[in-house]
């Protein structure tokens, strides 16, 4: 028996982490549909096993439609996890606004969004758990990271009005805080933060490493076993609550 048995999740972002989180519920016996903009990792969702559709987070139109279909298609969706985001670098004083509406666009008002159309559902349902991913950087700011910082911090300010709005009905909201993840978007990072200091990129990732209590990155699977205990019954006194993954940063 897995601890996910017969649940239905849709999991945002098809990323590293979105990817490895959608397979660890499936490992866990939910039934899993991923939503990205990206048609090679819905190809690579699909070829995998999982469901996969077409959805821009941002657009308030595809997130409804999406989402009716869904519940319609498969039944009641149990497990929401908002992975789905974007990381624009810049200082407050650098930063192209437009840039900025994007990362809010898709790391805020995405995860908003998302969260409207499914939790009345999962009340209707009567219960359900949601998990929004949002980082070390929703905790605490970071130099030209001010969108993403903003982004994030918002994430866990939602997390904990819609987990007061919906408890009442059963339904369970959280946050996973990850550190720097072994993936994609820290590659990203690490080299923007290495030209900038005119350091290699395994400097920087040792000098991360370093500030860590466990002598390591925090690995995508890291991340997913945090959301699969969120989405299980042995959270089930659980919500409102942000969870670090990040090796103990210090």
């Amino acid at each position: 028996m897995g601890l996910l048995d017969q649940r239905r999740a849709v999991v945002t972002g098809a990323g590293d982490i979105g990817m490895v989180i959608a397979r660890r519920l499936a490992e866990h016996g939910a039934r899993v549909e991923v939503w990205d903009v990206s048609e090679p990792a819905l190809a690579a969702a699909r070829t995998g096993g999982l469901g996969a559709r077409a959805v821009d987070v941002s657009d308030r139109g595809q997130v409804e439609r999406a989402a009716a279909r869904a519940w319609d298609e498969h039944g009641p969706v149990t497990t929401l996890v908002n992975t789905a985001a974007v990381a624009r670098f810049g200082s407050v004083a650098e930063i192209d606004p437009d840039r900025w509406q994007e990362t809010i666009d898709v790391n805020l008002t995405g995860v908003f969004l998302v969260c409207r159309a499914f939790a009345p559902l999962m009340a209707s349902a009567g219960g359900g758990s949601i998990v929004n991913i949002s980082s070390i950087g929703g905790l605490r700011g970071e130099p030209d990271f001010s969108g993403y910082c903003a982004s994030k911090f918002g994430v866990i300010g939602l997390t904990q009005s819609l987990a007061r709005e919906v408890g009442p009905a059963g339904v369970r909201v959280n946050a996973v805080c990850p550190g720097a993840v072994s993936s994609e978007m820290n590659t990203d990072t690490m080299a923007r933060d290495a030209r900038r200091l005119g350091a290699s990129v395994g400097e920087i990732e040792d000098q991360i490493i370093a500030r860590t209590a466990l002598r390591r990155l925090v690995q995508p699977g890291d991340v997913a076993d945090a959301v699969v205990f969120l989405a299980s019954d042995l959270a089930s006194c659980i919500t409102a609550e942000s969870l670090s993954v990040t090796g103990g940063v210090f």
